[in-house]
């Protein structure tokens, strides 16, 4: 089957050009929905990835989210963001410090991070 998943470069022309559908999916049945729909991007447990999450929704743009406390340093949040990449992740999601952001980018890790409130810091 043949994926006409769009790349983060894809996604970086489009800004302010048209929006994106985006949906949290946590089945593989509401993947392969969530595909046939033609929602373009899916945040998705990074648990889900893999060859049969592909097999069933090869176009969307994937971002699992690497969960705030579930990891501490730098190295635990590459070593998990590889992870989900070589899973079928496109892009990880992570609401960690700048220097942790930082981090995976300079590894060449596509992040979507927050910019002002993160509701699991908030005091």
């Amino acid at each position: 089957m043949k994926s006409n998943r769009p790349t983060v470069a894809d996604i970086l022309a489009l800004k302010g050009k048209r929006q994106l559908s985006m949906l949290r999916v946590v089945t593989l049945e509401e993947a392969e929905a969530a595909d046939k729909a033609g929602i373009e991007m899916v945040s998705v447990p990074p648990a889900l990835l893999g060859p049969a999450f592909r097999e069933v929704a090869p176009s969307v743009f994937a971002v699992p989210g690497l969960e705030y406390g579930d990891f501490v340093t730098t190295e635990e949040y590459l070593r998990a963001a590889f992870k989900a990449m070589r899973a079928g992740g496109d892009a990880v999601y992570c609401a960690a410090s700048l220097r942790i952001i930082r981090g995976l980018r300079e590894e060449g890790i596509p992040v979507c991070s927050h910019v002002g409130l993160i509701p699991s810091k908030a005091t």
